[in-house]
This record gives C-alpha cells, structure tokens and sequence, in this order.
C-alpha cells in the first residue's frame, strides 16, 4: 500500500477522534456512555471483525504466513520487555516511581483499537493476520505486564484472557480456515456489517478518553516524551531493522511494524488504577503517544517502503 494511503487512513482515525474528543467536551459522550461503547467494541464488534477475517479460502500460504505472524508477535514482546528493562530501571531514573509505568507503557500498544483499523485499511487479511497479533498482545500483557505492576500473576484475569471473546473468535477463525468451513452468507454479511463499525467507534472511545487530560501538560512533561519516543519510534525502529534482515515479506513487515509501532495501550492506566498506582504518568503517555502516532507511523512505514 502507498504511504500516502496509510497517511489518509491515519489522518480518518485522528478526525474520528476529534470528533469523540468533541463530543466528550460537549457531554454528548459522558463516562457512562464510553463504558458500555467499549464494552460494545471489546465483546461484540472486534470478535465479530475476527471471525470474518478468517471466512476466506484456505491457502498453505495464508497459513504458514500466519504462523509466522505469530512467531514474530512472541519475539517483537520479548525484544520489547529486554528493550525496556535496559532503558527504563534504577540506575536511568531517578524517579523510582516511573519505572514501573515506563516498562508497561513502551511495551504495550493500543493494537486492537488503533492496529486493526488500519491494518484493515491494507487488505481482508490485515486483520487475518494482525489477529494473532492481538491475542498473543493479551497473553503478555496479563501476565507479564500484570506482573510489572503487581509482582504476581492473577490467574483469574489470565483466565479472562484465555476466554476473551476475542481470543475465542481467533481460535475458532483459525479451525474454520484450516477446515475449510464457510458460514452462510447471511451470518457473513453480519459479521461483516458489525465488525465494520469497529473503526469509528474504536476512534470515538480513544478521543473520548483523551479529554481527561489536559492537553496543554502533557508537552511539558519531559519523561512522557522519552516514553512515547521509545514506544512509538525507538523500539518499532529496531523491529523493523531485526525483520527486514530475517526476510519477512513486505505485507506481513508492515502488518507487524503498524501494530508493534501503535500508540501506549489503555490497559496503562487501568492497571494503575487497579494497584493503586499514579495513573497521571499514564495518562499522559498514551495521549501523548496517540497525538504523536500521527507523524511516527507513517515514518516507520516510509522506512519499511525503503527497505523493500
């Protein structure tokens, strides 16, 4: 796909998230509001988004690109959790406070509300593959991105994980692809239909949420932009060097490079919340890093154009 197109794409999702952004500041999208739409998003629209994805004709090279999305997604997180101990620790802040939410926040990306749009944007299979993406996204973070936090693994929200509907469509996706199952065209079209409104409302629910912050602080804050400089530039940078020398074709390369480059994910704050952590830093760094994803993602798309 032509850089320009991913641009256009990208400047869509940031005018949707004006649009929540403003309709949040009206009260026309209060908190309650957000609540349910991203419940609507997480339970219903993305697993059906997922399901369809994978009602396509099976190929062996569909498949076999497919386990190799996966083998990439598990060594992009792992390169990632290394990356970020070695930056962010005792011995580089000194805010001992900051090394825990600066860990999670340049690991994690905001891949299901922010990836799957515009991996979309390229084919059908962009969120064939970008699925796998996602769900080994979830494994990570509720285990070692919990640990981050808390010390120890919930095995109840790990569970949770493992029987997230999204999980479960990626799972029976994946049988029906391999066994060549075809829904009838009716329940086709309405998946299609569902999970077509995942981009304008995932958009909605993001510019929503950035309306808690004060926009004019988080360009002072000096560690958000270190953060969001690491999580939207430096770490998807060295992926993109590490995949390009082992051969990874050119759509899986920026399928893998748009979802690992995507902005700080959401679950920052709320397992902030939940250990009774400063969700300030948070906040900031995922504001910051969605503002800035705007220039960074087609950056690192024009880098990947070049190599190829």
């Amino acid at each position: 796909m032509p850089i320009s197109v991913m641009i256009d794409q990208i400047l869509v999702l940031f005018i949707l998230m004006a649009l929540g952004y403003g309709l949040a500041k009206y009260k026309v999208i209060d908190t309650h509001l957000s609540q349910k739409l991203t419940w609507l998003l997480c339970y219903i629209v993305m697993p059906c988004l997922i399901l369809k994805a994978f009602q396509i004709p099976f190929s062996p090279k569909m498949l076999h690109n497919f386990l190799v999305m996966l083998v990439v997604t598990i060594a992009i997180h792992i390169v990632y959790i290394i990356l970020s101990k070695l930056l962010f620790n005792k011995k580089t802040l000194k805010d001992e406070s900051l090394i825990v939410p600066m860990q999670f926040t340049s690991v994690y990306s905001n891949c299901g509300f922010m990836g799957i749009p515009l991996v979309a944007a390229i084919s059908h299979s962009g969120v064939f593959y970008g699925s796998v993406y996602i769900a080994i996204n979830g494994l990570f973070m509720w285990t070692h991105g919990l640990l981050t936090y808390t010390g120890k693994i919930d095995r109840k929200a790990l569970a949770k994980v493992l029987l997230n509907p999204n999980t479960i469509m990626a799972i029976v996706g994946i049988i029906f692809f391999i066994g060549s199952v075809k829904l009838p065209t009716p329940i086709v079209s309405t998946l299609g239909y569902i999970g077509s409104m995942n981009t304008a409302l995932s958009m909605l629910v993001v510019g929503a949420a950035m309306t808690q912050i004060d926009l004019k602080k988080i360009f002072i804050n000096g560690m958000a932009w270190v953060s969001t400089f690491a999580r939207n530039l430096v770490f998807p940078g060295i992926v993109l060097a590490g995949l390009i020398m082992a051969g990874i074709n050119n759509q899986l390369l920026v399928i893998a490079i748009i979802l690992s480059a995507c902005p700080v994910a959401g679950m920052s704050v709320l397992f902030a919340q939940l250990t009774g952590r400063n969700t300030v830093f948070p906040c900031i760094s995922l504001t910051l890093s969605t503002i800035m994803s705007m220039v960074s993602i087609p950056v690192l798309l024009a880098l990947a154009a070049l190599a190829n």
